[in-house]
């Protein structure tokens, strides 16, 4: 989906006064983001019945679980009777409660509003009446005339509110998409990075990432699992580049004797650092990223040592991906500027 041009589209209905259309095109925008929750919201704005609303939850947050759905339903029709409520009531229902509440879909309002200012125009006095029967109309009609204005009050009120929140969404989502731009390119500068870096030091670990990201828009399970194993092989040779394997205990930074060898990479790295960097901010975040690196490293092994794969979601096997090059790209920075 072009996001960027359906934003446009959202402006120019609401420049135009088509609101409905504008709720059309935020529903459509918020589906396509899995923004469950303004998904729903819209929803809600486009057509009330709660049907609709629990069937397109469904439909779209079927990941989902049933309390986090529930929330939601909860949630969207929080924020459906915030756009609803009126300051001023309608009327009173059959227990002599104010009726402040205005049950409309946003495409209902401008057909309303047109059928009810035709109502107020119908209301003319007939000619040939007397004095009493005419004044006796005139008394009637201004009666209902003022109900039906109220009425187009509260339609048009709830039109500027639902106008507001599509505006506000979309605004929100350009924004947000200004944003994954600048991070995208920041990534896309570190990915070039570490893999120039590797490409001039290091064949092994340039191959065995490469082959990792031919492998990110991975989904099936049997193409997840090759993922996962690039990962791992590129995290070893990795560690393998900057801290060879070791025979037998090693003496460590600590004091203490550890097996540094082949299966120990993720020990490995660490020593790398503490040995490497000297004592700051920046190595203790260098730090940091290992220890998360190394819980998807376990992770991985675990799943290895079983013959399981599918259990590592796209996103768990991505995020390892994403990580180990960010920690990468971090330590080639700081060996290229000497620190």
């Amino acid at each position: 989906m072009d996001y960027r041009a359906a934003i446009q589209r959202v402006y120019q209905h609401l420049e135009e006064g088509h609101v409905d259309r504008a709720a059309m095109v935020c529903l459509r925008i918020a589906r396509n983001l899995r923004d469950y929750l303004n998904a729903a919201v819209f929803c809600r704005e486009i057509a009330p019945d709660n049907k609709a609303v629990i069937r397109n939850l469904f439909e779209d947050a079927k990941e989902l679980s049933d309390e986090a759905k529930k929330h939601l339903y909860e949630l969207s029709g929080e924020r459906w009777l915030e756009t609803h409520t009126l300051d001023f009531a309608l009327g009173k229902d059959e227990h002599g409660d104010p009726l402040k509440v205005l049950n409309v879909g946003v495409g209902e309002i401008e057909r309303e509003v047109h059928q009810d200012e035709g109502c107020i125009r119908d209301m003319s006095v007939p000619t040939g009446m007397t004095p009493y029967d005419t004044a006796a109309f005139t008394s009637e009609y201004a009666t209902h005339k003022a109900k039906i204005r109220l009425r187009i009050s509260a339609n048009n009120a709830v039109k500027e509110r639902v106008k507001l929140r599509c505006l506000n969404y979309a605004i929100g989502v350009e924004r947000q998409l200004e944003a994954q731009a600048k991070s995208q390119s920041f990534f896309e500068h570190a990915c070039n990075e570490v893999n120039n870096y590797f490409k001039a030091n290091s064949e092994d670990v340039h191959r065995k990432l490469e082959k990792a990201g031919l492998l990110f828009d991975a989904e099936d399970a049997e193409t997840l699992a090759l993922l996962l194993t690039e990962v791992r092989r590129a995290i070893k040779a990795a560690a393998d580049f900057f801290y060879p394997p070791v025979k037998g205990k090693a003496l460590c930074s600590d004091g203490k004797e550890r097996e540094l060898g082949e299966e120990q990479y993720v020990n490995r790295l660490h020593e790398f650092l503490v040995t490497r960097f000297r004592k700051s901010t920046a190595t203790e975040l260098l730090t940091a990223e290992l220890r998360l690196l190394a819980v998807f490293v376990r992770r991985l092994n675990d799943l290895a040592s079983k013959g399981v794969h599918d259990e590592v979601s796209s996103q768990e096997a991505k995020q390892g991906l994403l990580g180990l090059y960010m920690f990468l790209y971090n330590v080639t920075s700081r060996l290229q500027r000497g620190d």
